[in-house]
């Protein structure tokens, strides 16, 4: 069965010296614990593949592909919050996540991917108890995964 899920990150992206927590929810639940050294190396990263254009949203997109790539095959369409406005941003960081998401799924449309204001969710509740640390996360990321999907072709 195919499932809407819905997808919060805590903290600001940009903030680098900070964890993140990437939770998943609806039909199923998982959270992903970022470390910040973690988000450290993937900005570099993103910086000597990219350049400074996007990085932010980049690394977004990358932190909620994290989140949903070992379940891709039971989703029917993300929704991830919508932490920045602005129909350009949006755009790009919609964009974004679907060329990581296509690399598994090449089928996918436009429409898997949207942006929408998801709090009180249980996404965002989960989100909220990882990151005051009151649960474990479903998984601690490390950096070894986190280049592994930067760097494939």
């Amino acid at each position: 069965m195919a499932h809407i899920v819905y997808v919060d990150l805590s903290a600001k992206v940009e903030h680098w010296q900070t964890d993140s927590v990437v939770a998943v929810a609806d039909g199923f639940a998982a959270t992903y614990l970022i470390p910040a050294q973690v988000k450290q190396q993937a900005r570099r990263l993103l910086l000597d593949l990219h350049g400074r254009k996007s990085v932010t949203y980049r690394a977004l997109a990358l932190f909620v592909y994290v989140g949903v790539r070992q379940h891709l095959g039971q989703i029917r369409q993300i929704v991830v919050d919508q932490d920045y406005t602005g129909a350009e941003v949006e755009g790009t960081i919609k964009n974004l996540l679907l060329n990581l998401v296509r690399a598994d799924r090449p089928e996918v449309s436009s429409g898997f991917v949207q942006i929408a204001n998801i709090k009180g969710s249980r996404a965002d509740r989960l989100e909220r108890r990882v990151f005051a640390r009151e649960v474990t996360p479903t998984q601690i990321v490390t950096w070894n995964e986190m280049e592994s999907i930067l760097r494939r072709k």
